[in-house]
């Protein structure tokens, strides 16, 4: 059966260390971490496996890769910091890193130095037995030119579904990059509410189905791509106010049975 993961819960209040145990008791198998301190990321490995929680990915800070694309102390300072990170998930044994490859609808060209510095995170990264997994997000041609330039099949693509029909609805990314699928971040919301306008505030992170999303659609690509790995949910509690009502035990319990429907979906046989 495949396994049912979930993101800590963005804005729930919650560390994510303190997150851990509701997840397990939710009936979830594993989860990924955004709070990439290094304290909190031992503290969360050292419980996961207290918890019996596969510990999937750690997702890298994104406001600053903008500077990556930039000649400059910036831009390598960035670098910097994504490198001690692969050194952070080698040392906790978690073997994927989510990074991002643009910040927000203004972002430098695409340039060489950028491409360069992406390449150089996947030679470290490889060397310790981490693998990068690429994120979609705006309409911008960075993340194409990211994985044309990483050829190697180490690393690969992270298909983000909600930002897909909010941000890229005209792009079919597993059309594109189903065979380098390392990872998922699922999660709903109404789409592209402003024709022409791509607004981060579209991200609204909701359960599925509480959303546009056809589920149906989605779960034919992943079989189209024979994807092996985990249904991850990345939500927040924030999006509707039946969810910032609920308790966050109760909230973790309706995003399992989400999970279910979903993993339910995928495995049937059309």
């Amino acid at each position: 059966m495949t396994s049912l993961n979930i993101s800590t819960v963005i804005g729930c209040g919650l560390s994510e260390c303190r997150q851990l145990p509701l997840i397990k008791q939710a009936g979830f198998d594993g989860f990924f971490a955004a709070d990439t301190s290094p304290d909190s990321l031992k503290l969360c490995s050292k419980m996961a496996g207290e918890l019996g929680l596969v510990f999937e990915t750690v997702h890298a800070p994104f406001k600053e890769t903008n500077h990556i694309w930039e000649p400059g102390e910036e831009g390598e300072k960035y670098l910097s910091s994504l490198k001690e990170l692969v050194d952070l998930c080698s040392q906790i044994q978690v073997d994927k890193c989510i990074v991002h490859v643009t910040m927000g609808n203004t972002v430098p060209a695409v340039s060489q130095i950028g491409l360069d510095r992406f390449g150089q995170l996947c030679d470290y990264a490889k060397n310790r037995q981490v693998h990068i997994c690429f994120e979609n997000l705006e309409p911008h041609p960075h993340l194409e030119a990211v994985l044309a330039h990483i050829e190697d099949s180490y690393h690969g693509f992270c298909w983000d579904i909600g930002h897909n029909i909010c941000y890229t609805p005209h792009i079919d990314w597993m059309k594109k990059y189903g065979s380098r699928l390392k990872c998922l971040h699922i999660h709903d919301n109404k789409g592209v509410t402003q024709p022409g306008n791509i607004d981060y505030r579209d991200d609204l992170h909701l359960l599925p189905f509480d959303g546009s999303l056809d589920w149906d659609w989605f779960a034919g690509k992943l079989r189209e791509c024979h994807y092996e790995g985990p249904i991850t949910l990345e939500v927040s509690n924030q999006g509707r106010e039946e969810y910032r009502n609920m308790t966050l035990e109760q909230y973790l319990t309706a995003a399992y049975e989400r999970g279910c429907r979903i993993r339910e979906k995928f495995e049937s046989v059309l």
